[in-house]
């Protein structure tokens, strides 16, 4: 942990009132944009909860079945502080192509405890962001523990998804990490059922399963072991809800779920042959070569974490997505950016690139979001998209923010790469990778004999 004992030196005492002054900023900003933010996509999966709860269809949505569940359940907790609130949900949340209409939205910010249902309901995300700041101390190095706080508690990215926009990707953001952390501490297991749990939730965690299998992996079996359990274990899942509502979740989540669209949109295109995704090109050659670098280098928690960071930065660089998974960048690559003062400079530039990069959503990612506050008032406000056109005309600004923006997001997750590569090459972790490598090669030489023993 960064924060040290109160009863410590003077330095130590100040070093833990500016981390008890990041969490109280951070805290306020929330208290202050809970109640009067929101976006539309919030309304939709607590609408979906009510119905649920209501009508008895847990199962409804089964294209995102693990992370409407939560909501499902959050939503039973916090009903009874919501009075009168059975006319405010939306009764076609859950009709795809159809979702909440607009007069369903309108019956909800006219809800006269609006500002205490945004509070109840984006709760969850606030938690999650303050669960996912308090472990990134945990794995930064004390010298740099008020900086990486700094860049992700007070960050306009993670305020902007979770608290602005709200959405609730903070929440497995903080189930990655803390698997992260648990893989490290030896709970391989553990940390693998979490990691395995947010991508349930969201597809990005996905991505990242192959590289945790073999950072933590004592030996490939493990890996193909871990493959044919996973698989099999989904396979009864998707049966299951199969047989329950007659649609298959994993065929829904393939041809339906945008977020896998995402991954294939940008393309390498020529005459006379099929379109060449870059992505998913991009993301098994640096697979491939991962695995390739062998023990001393896939293997083990700071090299997972540098992975992680380059990956992720990926998806967010090269796939069209909307602006709240941004955050999805973020906390593997900012360990590694806190510790260097050209790593924090460009932190807070690519914090305020994204303040730019947002606007060219318009209203409806900007200003529409504030809606609580009165449609009257949004309405008299200035699309920020309109007044950075009048100044610098769109073809000019929007490309050049658009590859500054994701310039810099590459070069956090690579800087978090080659961090974790210094680590790994520096003599302490040899010496503790030749050592796991002797374990290894023990337990498996003693698995052998036992067996043949047994024969």
């Amino acid at each position: 942990m960064s924060v040290q004992p109160v009863g410590g030196t003077a330095d130590q005492r100040r070093v833990d009132l500016v981390l008890f002054g990041i969490w109280i900023a951070g805290a306020l900003l929330r208290a202050v944009l809970l109640p009067i933010t929101m976006h539309s996509d919030l309304y939709q999966i607590y609408s979906r909860s009510y119905e649920a709860i209501s009508q008895g269809s847990w199962l409804v949505w089964s294209a995102q079945l693990f992370a409407q569940g939560f909501h499902n359940l959050w939503l039973l907790v916090v009903l009874p502080f919501l009075p009168d609130s059975s006319e405010i949900w939306s009764p076609t949340a859950s009709l795809a192509g159809i979702g909440a209409q607009p007069g369903d939205l309108e019956r909800f910010l006219a809800y006269p405890y609006v500002a205490r249902a945004l509070i109840l309901l984006k709760l969850p995300y606030v938690v999650g962001d303050a669960l996912v700041g308090w472990m990134l101390l945990r794995a930064a190095p004390p010298s740099a523990g008020r900086w990486v706080l700094a860049l992700w508690w007070l960050n306009p990215i993670t305020l902007y998804a979770s608290t602005v926009f709200g959405r609730h990707d903070s929440l497995w953001i903080a189930a990655v990490v803390g698997g992260t952390l648990l893989a490290e501490r030896g709970r391989r297991w553990l940390g693998g059922a979490a990691t395995a749990a947010a991508a349930a939730a969201r597809i990005f965690p996905a991505l990242l399963l192959p590289f945790f299998l073999v950072a933590f992996r004592r030996r490939w079996g493990e890996v193909w072991l871990t493959v044919c359990i996973v698989g099999a274990i989904w396979l009864s899942l998707d049966v299951m809800v199969i047989v329950r509502t007659g649609v298959s979740p994993t065929l829904s989540l393939l041809s339906e779920y945008q977020h896998v669209r995402y991954l294939t949109v940008l393309t390498l295109t020529s005459e006379g042959r099929p379109a060449l995704p870059v992505f998913p090109l991009l993301y098994l050659l640096f697979l491939l070569w991962w695995i390739e670098r062998g023990p001393a280098g896939a293997r083990g928690a700071a090299f997972y974490w540098g992975a992680s960071a380059v990956v992720l930065a990926m998806v967010v660089a090269l796939a069209p997505i909307h602006p709240h998974y941004v955050v999805w960048a973020l906390p593997f690559a900012l360990v590694a950016a806190a510790q260097r003062p050209v790593g924090r400079v460009l932190a807070v530039v690519h914090a305020g690139l994204f303040c730019l990069w947002v606007v060219q959503g318009g209203a409806a990612v900007t200003k529409d979001l504030f809606l609580p506050l009165g449609r009257d008032f949004v309405e008299a406000l200035p699309d920020p998209r309109l007044v950075l056109a009048a100044l610098v005309p769109t073809r000019v600004w929007v490309p050049a923010v658009q590859a500054a923006f994701s310039a810099l997001t590459l070069w956090l997750g690579w800087r978090a790469l080659v961090e974790a590569a210094a680590v790994v090459s520096s003599p302490p972790m040899q010496q503790a990778g030749a050592r796991w490598e002797r374990e290894t090669t023990a337990v498996t030489a003693e698995e052998a004999s036992h067996e043949q023993t047994t024969r």
